[in-house]
């Protein structure tokens, strides 16, 4: 751990330290230092969470990151050289903004009175910091190389941190469990959350947001399970925060959305996703890939709900080099399909009248994994909608996505990897 410059001249002695004993300090507070205590958990007892929004309040553009909550005012990161904004949510008034000392603020999180931590993603650093007269000043840190911070909660006894890890192999994701003083006691790795982005404090739990899949999950911190999850309302989800009441959040470009949680959750609507090909995890047959035939896998479903109209799939790799690469976009199945066989036509208008997509590659339907190096992980996401998609062949990811919004009654995945 470092000391900033203007401390007490008790202090003193800390700054002519060698630095071999002062590297010997800084390691206890190393995120990668931390042995692997857990991974987290989807529960058996995981359900879809029902929320009302209840209104927004506008927020100038700028690349919005986390959110904390003093009591009165919520604060917003705003990434690289942005400052932090205070804002009244009631009134929708901006107090005077921090200067921040991260070069890319990702959160900030009150410990207590005028004290703060803040992770500042590109320097790969957990600062602790005063303010005073609307500015940080850091008071020490520790290094979380060689991964990158992004959201933080201090819930007054442990403060959480979830951190990016990035190679040439993909993304790791992991949920640092640390003490007051930035030493990591436990390290969750996060595998069922694509993209992981921020965090809150409800008393009990934690909320973690994805800013790669439009979904907010609830983690119990005792069990580290995911128990629920519920659709954000907000592109690109990124801050999240809860006032005592309501959860708050926002988007890289969003506005600040005030939510509610609607006491009473409905029965979880899980869609059990499955292939005669690979189990969950498993490593894809070759003949499914560009390194064999590059045909679909065979596909099966259950838990469609009976009010279902019509079902979307999408299969993508989130570990892709350059960011996520589509492999196939499917929609207007038949609410009563049961799957895909093998091989299906690469052309835009099915036999059943399920309409293909543009992939990544520019082709309607399914291309299979090519990945450069390493080992990538392919997931194919179904989908159940309340209504049939007006949206004519060759739509991407994106469109159907936005089509979906407001219609998805229930959805599951499964999970494959390839390596080259």
């Amino acid at each position: 751990m470092k000391t900033s410059p203007g401390m007490p001249k008790d202090r003193i002695s800390l700054r002519i330290l060698t630095p071999v004993l002062a590297v010997l300090m800084m390691f206890p507070a190393l995120g990668f230092s931390a042995p692997l205590s857990d991974t987290l958990k989807k529960s058996k007892s995981y359900k879809i969470i029902s929320v009302k929004v209840l209104g927004a309040v506008k927020l100038p553009k700028w690349y919005h990151e986390g959110l904390s909550f003093d009591g009165k005012n919520i604060w917003i990161s705003n990434g690289k050289n942005g400052k932090v904004w205070i804002v009244d949510p009631e009134t929708g008034d901006f107090g005077p903004s921090i200067e921040s000392i991260s070069v890319f603020t990702e959160a900030v999180t009150n410990i207590s009175g005028d004290l703060f931590f803040v992770t500042d993603w590109e320097e790969k650093k957990l600062y602790e910091a005063k303010i005073a007269n609307n500015r940080m000043e850091v008071l020490s840190w520790a290094s979380l190389r060689p991964a990158h911070p992004a959201g933080a909660v201090w819930n007054g006894d442990r403060l959480f941190v979830i951190t990016w890890t990035r190679s040439l192999t993909g993304t790791k994701f992991d949920l640092l469990d640390l003490t007051r003083r930035m030493k990591v006691s436990g390290k969750i790795s996060i595998k069922n959350i694509q993209e992981p982005a921020h965090l809150a404090w409800d008393g009990e739990n934690l909320w973690i947001t994805s800013w790669y899949d439009p979904l907010v999950y609830k983690v119990d911190i005792n069990e580290w399970e995911i128990i629920g999850a519920f659709r954000s309302p907000v592109e690109r989800t990124t801050g999240i925060v809860w006032d005592g009441e309501y959860l708050w959040l926002t988007g890289t470009y969003s506005d600040l959305y005030k939510l509610e949680i609607v006491k009473e959750e409905r029965a979880s609507m899980k869609i059990i996703v499955t292939s005669s090909a690979f189990k969950e995890g498993e490593m894809i047959p070759g003949k499914y890939t560009c390194d064999g035939e590059d045909m679909s896998p065979p596909l099966g479903w259950s838990g469609i709900p009976p009010e279902a109209k019509s079902i979307a799939m999408i299969s993508d790799d989130p570990d892709a080099p350059m960011g996520t690469w589509v492999h196939w976009v499917i929609y207007n199945m038949p609410s009563d399909l049961k799957g895909l066989p093998e091989n299906v036509p690469q052309k835009d208008t099915l036999e059943n009248g399920a309409i293909q997509g543009v992939n990544d590659s520019h082709q309607a339907g399914y291309g299979g994994p090519c990945p450069p190096s390493g080992v990538h992980r392919y997931y194919f996401k179904v989908y159940a909608l309340d209504t049939k998609l007006s949206m004519k062949p060759k739509a991407v990811k994106k469109d159907l996505e936005n089509a979906m919004k407001g219609h998805v009654l229930a959805e599951g995945q499964l999970m494959g990897r390839y390596k080259r």
